[in-house]
């Protein structure tokens, strides 16, 4: 019986960690601060064109660390598309992620403070490491709670 259940549990987990969502629903409208702390970022003023990746993530989360080592290392298959690294967690800790893994050095990078707890509510409990990819007009096209691997990432977006 003990057997089954864990059989269960691991199962779960699996399903709840990768668990893909396609619901076109447009990129949402919240802003974030970005990692100069004055200057606030509008993301509905996002442009139509390149293919979004939106990740939710917080610093000190390993997997959020794993995801943005892998997204560095694949920059090469992934400079097309946008990337915009958001967080709720303390901007002292956004700052040093992003020194650590010098994401200012990538340009279609953006990093931001989400103030006001908007992807956590619109989301609905999401939590970091939360992938949302939006095709080229903005449209949500899938969702992976608890981070892909970068091959399901580049398939994914291939696809868009």
């Amino acid at each position: 019986m003990v057997k089954y259940i864990g059989i269960i549990v691991i199962a779960l987990l699996f399903i709840t960690c990768k668990t893909k969502k396609s619901t076109g629903e447009p990129l949402p409208s919240f802003s974030i601060l970005l990692k100069d702390s004055t200057t606030m970022y509008d993301m509905g003023s996002v442009e139509k064109g390149a293919p979004i990746v939106l990740l939710y993530f917080s610093p000190d989360c390993e997997h959020c660390q794993k995801e943005t080592e892998d997204i560095i290392h694949h920059m090469n298959l992934l400079k097309s598309y946008r990337f915009y690294f958001v967080t709720n967690d303390d901007f002292t800790r956004l700052k040093t992620f992003n020194n650590y893994y010098k994401l200012d050095k990538y340009p279609n990078i953006i990093v931001g403070r989400d103030e006001r707890f908007f992807l956590l509510r619109h989301f609905k409990g999401a939590y970091p490491p939360y992938i949302v990819l939006y095709d080229e007009e903005k449209r949500q096209k899938a969702a992976f709670q608890g981070g892909i691997s970068i091959d399901t990432m580049i398939t994914s977006l291939n696809k868009l």
